[in-house]
């Protein structure tokens, strides 16, 4: 009986364990989320607006190198008003998904970070988390509007036609670090429709006990 009775107090204490490191780990990431939200947002921003270029007037040439130009100036122009937007405490409004969910990028954290390592019994946690809206609420350059789910059918008219600067919905991926917590990688989607939809893959690394964003590259377009 006494065996019984410790084997039980020894399974029950490895869970217990187990438990409390994936609470840990999940506040972690939640902590490094936030840190890098306010650079995340703006950059998605930033990208998401100069990615769609029009086609140039008819005496100009549709040629690669217009649209290299076309979007670099856009890209200037869209900093420029985000800075001036700051300046002026004048908020932007934007339609959030309100947890983050799971994705993953564990090949592609490998292939950026060339040092990376990431145990093969790492598994990757299929749980979304709601955000702290007053963590994100704290960055008042964007006003956020929160939405449980990403709209469909007729409830979609209302964030593609309205009064936001992106249309459509971002939504955000949890974030994938490697074993020694130096490097992640997260993804941002927005959603602008059944055939309308694009993403971006975003790499961050701690540099000076801070995280910063390494790259940002296109992820897929839908």
């Amino acid at each position: 009986m006494r065996k019984i009775y410790f084997a039980l107090l020894f399974i029950s204490g490895i869970i217990l364990t187990g438990c409390n490191n994936k609470e840990a780990d999940l506040q972690f990431e939640k902590n490094v989320m936030y840190e890098v939200y306010p650079a995340l947002i703006d950059s998605v921003w930033v990208n998401a607006l100069e990615g769609f270029v029009p086609p140039p007037p008819p005496q100009i040439k549709d040629t690669l190198e217009y649209k290299i130009q076309r979007k670099k100036d856009y890209k200037k122009q869209f900093n420029q008003d985000l800075a001036e937007f700051k300046k002026k405490n004048f908020p932007v409004d934007l339609v959030l998904l309100d947890k983050a969910v799971a994705r993953d990028n564990s090949k592609e954290l490998l292939e950026h970070f060339k040092d990376a390592v990431l145990s093969e019994k790492d598994t990757l946690d299929t749980l979304d988390y709601k955000f702290n809206r007053k963590k994100l609420d704290s960055y008042q350059a964007f006003h956020l509007h929160y939405v449980p789910r990403i709209p469909r059918g007729n409830d979609r008219k209302f964030y593609n036609e309205c009064c936001y600067s992106i249309r459509g919905v971002i939504s955000f991926s949890r974030i994938q670090f490697d074993d020694e917590k130096k490097y992640g990688v997260l993804t941002a989607g927005i959603e602008c429709g059944g055939m309308c939809g694009y993403g971006y893959r975003i790499y961050i690394k701690k540099a000076k006990d801070k995280w910063v964003i390494d790259k940002i590259e296109d992820a897929w377009i839908a």
